[in-house]
C-alpha cells in the first residue's frame, strides 16, 4: 500500500505541514515520520512494528477493550519514530484501510453500502437487527458514529477536497459489525423497550445488553 499522493498525506508531510490523521498527528522529522497519539507530551516510544501499534491502541486509558479501531478511544501520551516506507502498514495497524479508502475516494471509486443493505444481509442472531424500525436506525448511527473518527459517507455525510491543509479525514463506507451489535439490541428493545440507568464509563464499549453502558443509555435517551 502507498501513502498516496491523491489523498493528499505524502504531499501534505513532504511540504512541512503536521497532518491530524483521526487522533494522530504526523509530522515529517529526519526522513521518516513521527506519529504521536492524543493531546499533550508523548512520555512512552513504541516500536514502530505494526504488531505492537496494534497491542498499544488495543484498550482505552481505561483498560477497556477497543472493539471498534476508529473510536475515539484510542490512548494518548505516546509516539512512534517510523520510516516513511513503513507508514503505510503503520497507518494500516491503527487505522485500517484508512488509506485505501481514502485513495479510493480521491479517485471516486469508494463502494458506499447502506446501513438496510447491511442489515438485510444479516443471518443468525443478528438477523433480527433488519427488523429496527428507521428511526432506531438513525438513533443507532448517530449515537455510534459521533464516537468514531472516521466519517460516515455511507450515510450522506461528505468529506470537503479542501481539508487536505492539516486535516486527514477517513471515509467510513459501510456500516461496521459494531453498529450492526447495536442495532441488534435496539431491535430487541423496541420489542421490550428496558428501562434506563446512568451512564456508567466503566462499562465495556460494546457491552449494549449492560445497563449503564454509554452506547445504551445514550440510544434509550433518544428514543
Amino acid at each position: 500500500m502507498d501513502v498516496s499522493r491523491e489523498d493528499g498525506l505524502a504531499q501534505a508531510l513532504a511540504s512541512g505541514i503536521s497532518v491530524e490523521f483521526g487522533q494522530l498527528t504526523l509530522r515529517a522529522e529526519n526522513e521518516g515520520t513521527v506519529l504521536v497519539a492524543g493531546p499533550g507530551a508523548a512520555a512512552d516510544t513504541v516500536s514502530p512494528t505494526p504488531a505492537a501499534l496494534r497491542e498499544r491502541v488495543r484498550y482505552d486509558e481505561r483498560g477497556r477493550y477497543r472493539p471498534l479501531s476508529g473510536a475515539k478511544s484510542m490512548p494518548g501520551g505516546w509516539c512512534v519514530h517510523i520510516a516513511e516506507a513503513a507508514l503505510p502498514d503503520a497507518l494500516d495497524a491503527l487505522y485500517p484501510l484508512a488509506l485505501e479508502h481514502l485513495a479510493a475516494g480521491a479517485r471516486a471509486e469508494l463502494r458506499v453500502v447502506g446501513l438496510e443493505e447491511v442489515l438485510e444481509r444479516q443471518a443468525g442472531r443478528y438477523s433480527v437487527a433488519a427488523s429496527l424500525d428507521a428511526d432506531g436506525r438513525r438513533v443507532a448511527s448517530e449515537v455510534l458514529c459521533r464516537q468514531c473518527v472516521r466519517v460516515p459517507v455511507w450515510r450522506g455525510e461528505q468529506i470537503d477536497a479542501a481539508e487536505h491543509g492539516g486535516v486527514a479525514s477517513i471515509p467510513c463506507p459501510e456500516p461496521c459489525s459494531v453498529l450492526v451489535s447495536l442495532c441488534r439490541e435496539a431491535a430487541l428493545w423496541q420489542q421490550s423497550p428496558p428501562a434506563r440507568s446512568e451512564p456508567d464509563p466503566t462499562v465495556a464499549f460494546a457491552a449494549f445488553e449492560t445497563p449503564g453502558n454509554e452506547m445504551r443509555e445514550a440510544y434509550l435517551a433518544a428514543r
